[in-house]
């Protein structure tokens, strides 16, 4: 296989030299073609410029490659951005490993090189399961569409392998969406393992998922037709480029704000309307493309579990609408302005804490071979974005503080037009404890804090 070094020298020339012969050693052993090394000669002092290097190195290529490495924390210094970085090299179809004979597999030594973080119950887990793995048996709980037979390996579910095959088909074959696909199997009721509804990240988990390959893959080594292929590899791979397609493209995050974050609820359901940004891109009859932004709200049940659809609004539009409220209320003094506190709020933080720990489990059992990785980058997301709301929420406009503890709504009403959005965020923290959002404006209503 072709193989990439990245390596983090910390003593030097002569460190660097070592290492380098050590990677070639390694790619001669284990029959790897050497094509390219990013050594970050200056430690990791300057921002790991030969890390971004070997990413654009990896997405113009046409290849999929080895990144081999020392150990994980040439990665990151801490567990959660090694971590991060190993999910970023798997999105591209990478595979890290590391030269410890022991511990090839980057996420088991994560947990092992950070002890404060879980490393003595990644190590117990570990231990407990190198012996199936070499055997090829299924660890934990087999993906969707198998079962573990009375050998211990992995045996075909023939109605839930006939839902993958549709999956692929719909998503290959009728180029549907990850969402067109949530909505068709949750309207033809095609049930889950587990009863319930399908969700982006179950769609997801099935496409990403290399074990319908027949192929076992886990602890650094791979152990081929161990059991029966649900997908052929063209089609495994075609699904892959397409989705790295996607993820490209939404690299780049929208960072302004959705002022009605956490306040605004669907009217239907009483679920949160969330904040969602898109881009979408078409071409003009004169060959030029041609990209649009869309941010909006929309339900939160539509993207968990396909339902509540059609409710969305422009966030432009939206959060217009609220504040005309807002402001309509301040000056018929209607609302009364109350403070909000400028520290992380309390139960924000605790949930940052609780996502935390979960994440941590989360990567004991991806660690395991019991989840994909795909679960573990969804846990990691939702830790982002917890944290981009607390910090939201905990950064409004200081200059306010005054006229928002003080009641005076004049203040604010006379310079209403130049506040920022960060100001308008924080009032309408201070004056709506809960927005209920219907289709139109008639039925967009506030609740005013008492």
């Amino acid at each position: 296989m072709k193989a990439i070094g990245y390596f983090a020298v910390q003593n030097g020339a002569q460190g660097q030299a070592d290492i380098l012969e050590a990677f070639s050693d390694y790619c001669q052993r284990n029959g790897h073609q050497s094509v390219e090394t990013f050594v970050e000669r200056e430690g990791v002092v300057n921002g790991r410029p030969q890390y971004g290097n070997m990413l654009a190195y990896l997405k113009e290529s046409d290849s999929e490659f080895l990144v081999v490495t020392e150990d994980v924390n040439h990665f990151g210094d801490t567990l959660e951005s090694s971590v991060r970085r190993l999910l970023e090299l798997d999105a591209l179809g990478s595979r890290v490993i590391c030269f410890d004979e022991d511990v090839p597999d980057p996420f088991q030594q994560a947990l092992r090189q950070w002890p404060g973080d879980g490393g003595a119950r990644g190590q117990r887990i570990r231990e407990g399961m190198m012996a199936k793995a070499l055997r090829g048996e299924g660890l934990g709980k087999p993906p969707y569409g198998y079962r573990i037979g009375s050998d211990g390996k992995l045996e075909i579910v023939p109605e839930e392998a006939a839902t993958v095959n549709l999956i692929y088909y719909l998503y290959l074959q009728e180029e549907m969406g990850m969402r067109r696909i949530v909505r068709h199997l949750n309207e033809k009721e095609t049930p889950t393992r587990g009863g319930g509804g399908w969700s982006i990240v179950t769609v997801r988990d099935v496409l990403r998922n290399r074990t319908y390959l027949g192929t076992y893959a886990r602890f650094g080594m791979r152990v081929p037709r161990s059991h029966p292929r649900l997908v052929n590899p063209e089609d495994f791979e075609t699904a892959q480029e397409k989705m790295s397609r996607v993820t490209t493209r939404r690299t780049s995050r929208d960072s302004e704000p959705f002022l009605l974050s956490g306040v605004a609820f669907c009217a239907f359901c009483g679920r949160k309307m969330i904040g969602v940004s898109r881009r979408q891109g078409w071409q003009r009859k004169d060959g030029s493309s041609v990209e649009g932004r869309y941010r909006y709200y929309q339900c939160q049940s539509r993207t968990n579990q396909g339902t509540c659809r059609y409710h969305t609004w422009r966030s432009d539009s939206l959060e217009r609408d609220v504040l005309g409220q807002v402001k309509e209320a301040l000056e018929r003094g209607q609302a009364r302005l109350q403070s909000v506190d400028y520290q992380p709020d309390a139960e924000g933080a605790r949930m940052v804490k609780r996502l935390e720990g979960q994440f941590l489990r989360t990567l004991e059992r991806a660690a395991a071979g019991a989840i994909s990785l795909e679960r573990l980058r969804s846990a990691l997301e939702e830790v982002d974005a917890q944290r981009e709301t607390l910090k939201a929420d905990s950064a409004p406009a200081r200059d306010l503080a005054d006229a928002i503890t003080s009641g005076d709504a004049s203040r604010l009403l006379s310079s209403w037009d130049s506040l920022d959005r960060d100001a308008l965020g924080y009032i309408i923290r201070a004056t709506v404890s809960q927005i209920s959002v219907g289709d139109d404006s008639d039925h967009v209503t506030l609740t005013l804090k008492e």
